[in-house]
């Protein structure tokens, strides 16, 4: 009876035994499960935030590209209306301005002792380089400036040119064109000669005793 009663004893210690590493392997699985879909949740959880972050810059980026080609139309658009106001303001301008000064002066013709003037024009303001060659109208030096008192091609004083310019021409001779320089030299020659005679008209310019003119009367226009 006791070896009976000892064995029983050892067989209830061993189904204790055993029933408690399956207590404790279910308890291993039941947090090896819990873990799992833990880890399965938070991954779902992340997935999720990332695929909404991603989603977030993929907008993003679509609105910068749209921002940025919403800008450069923008851009040309205005580059374009600037364009054009600048060119109907051209069109406008150009139908309010005024006439060219060979228009303005009845400066297309050549005043009628042009020959004349151009030999005085050669004695006072010779083109440096120029010695010979009267009368030719590149020999002369039109846009003079380095004598401040007679500027041009003419040997004219400023008060002179201020005299007998049209309304209009430049203020200085040197930047007049050679036909205005030309028809001042008729009009201040007229000028004085209707006061003095055609050897006053003609004592306007130093080098005409050089050159041997000393006036004209109107039937003798050199043409």
């Amino acid at each position: 009876m006791t070896t009976r009663k000892t064995r029983t004893t050892k067989q209830n210690e061993e189904i204790s035994i055993a029933f408690a590493f399956a207590e404790y392997d279910a308890h291993t699985r039941r947090l090896r499960d819990q873990r799992a879909k833990r880890d399965r949740e938070l991954a779902t959880s992340v997935g999720i935030e990332i695929g909404t972050m991603r989603e977030a810059d993929r907008r993003k980026a679509r609105e910068a590209r749209i921002w940025d080609r919403g800008f450069i139309v923008g851009v040309i658009v205005a580059l374009a209306c600037i364009l054009i106001g600048l060119y109907l303001a051209s069109l406008a301008q150009g139908a309010s301005r005024p006439a060219p000064r060979a228009e303005l002066h009845a400066a297309k013709v050549l005043p009628p002792h042009w020959k004349q003037w151009l030999d005085t024009c050669h004695a006072e303001q010779p083109r440096p380089g120029t010695y010979a060659g009267r009368g030719r109208w590149n020999n002369i030096w039109w846009k003079q400036t380095t004598n401040y008192t007679y500027k041009g091609g003419c040997g004219f004083t400023q008060d002179n040119w201020d005299a007998h310019k049209r309304k209009g021409q430049p203020r200085y001779m040197s930047d007049a064109t050679p036909l205005e320089q030309l028809w001042a030299c008729e009009r201040i020659y007229q000028h004085y000669a209707k006061i003095g005679g055609p050897a006053y008209g003609a004592s306007v310019w130093d080098a005409n005793d050089s050159i041997g003119f000393y006036g004209f009367a109107a039937d003798e226009a050199k043409r």
